[in-house]
Parts: structure tokens; C-alpha cells; sequence
């Protein structure tokens, strides 16, 4: 749960402060470098401040990459570069996670009832799949939250 609730925290704060939820918004809150290029997505410090490089590319993929490798300052402490591959694997997960969760809230989907890959893939013009994902996140979550013996 702690992934989730690293993306609930930072929505909220975020809705309490009045930010806009873009690129330009989050990263000038939280004090985070962006830099566009054509070759790669990715999260570095360089003499302790945040860069997040974004690959230029149509808008929803650059605001994916821009969550995902958010979640990487927010949720990882490491240099990757040399980590075991499957230690790498669990971070690339987790980034994932966090992107998604970002992407489409638990609160929103809740007070608007989106409850269908289709209708998240609308509301947030989102893919198939990541719809896909955020569905069966959300379904996992009542399980493991639901009452027993009730």
C-alpha cells in the first residue's frame, strides 16, 4: 500500500494546493528539472537537484513517461545503473504502479463511477491496456480492504 499511498498523498496535496496536473504544474511545485529531448525518458539527480528527461512524442505518452519517472523521485533512492536486473525490474514495477495510480485516482474514478476500461480510457485518455491495469488495481484493492465474514 505504500506506492498508493505515495500517489494519494501527492494528488491530494497537489488539489489542496490549487496545481495544475501537467507537466509544467508538478514539476515547478515540487522543484524538479525537465528537460525534452528526442532520445530517452529518464530521472536523475546531478549535484542534488531532480532533472526528469522527457522524450518528446505526442502529449498523453509524454505525460506516461513524466508520471513514471515521477514515481522514481518520489518513490526510489537509487542509481540503477548499478543494481541487480531483477532489483531494476522491482523499480521499474513500482514506477508503473505509481504512474498509473497518478494517472487515474481511486477518488475520481469513485465519484464519477468509471468503473469500465472504457470509460477510464475516456475519461483520462487512456490506452486499452493501462485502463486494463488500473481496473484490475482498483479490483485487487476492494478485495484486500473488503470485510470478512460480512
Amino acid at each position: 500500500m505504500y506506492i498508493e499511498e505515495k500517489a494519494n498523498q501527492l494528488i491530494n496535496e497537489l488539489t489542496e494546493n490549487n496545481i495544475d496536473f501537467s507537466i509544467d504544474g508538478i514539476s515547478s511545485y515540487l522543484g524538479i528539472f525537465v528537460i525534452y529531448n528526442k532520445d530517452i525518458s529518464c530521472y536523475m539527480e546531478y549535484r542534488n537537484y531532480p532533472f526528469i528527461y522527457i522524450k518528446k512524442d505526442n502529449p498523453r505518452k509524454m505525460w506516461e513517461e513524466f508520471t513514471h519517472e515521477l514515481g522514481h523521485y518520489l518513490l526510489h533512492n537509487t542509481d540503477q545503473r548499478i543494481m541487480n536486473e531483477m532489483y531494476n525490474y522491482k523499480l521499474e514495477n513500482e514506477a508503473n504502479k505509481f504512474s498509473i495510480l497518478f494517472r487515474m485516482p481511486q477518488q475520481v474514478i469513485e465519484d464519477f463511477e468509471l468503473f469500465s476500461e472504457s470509460q477510464l480510457m475516456s475519461f483520462f485518455n487512456e490506452k486499452k491496456q493501462n485502463a486494463r491495469k488500473r481496473i484490475d488495481l482498483l479490483y485487487n484493492y476492494y478485495l484486500s480492504t473488503s470485510a470478512i465474514g460480512v
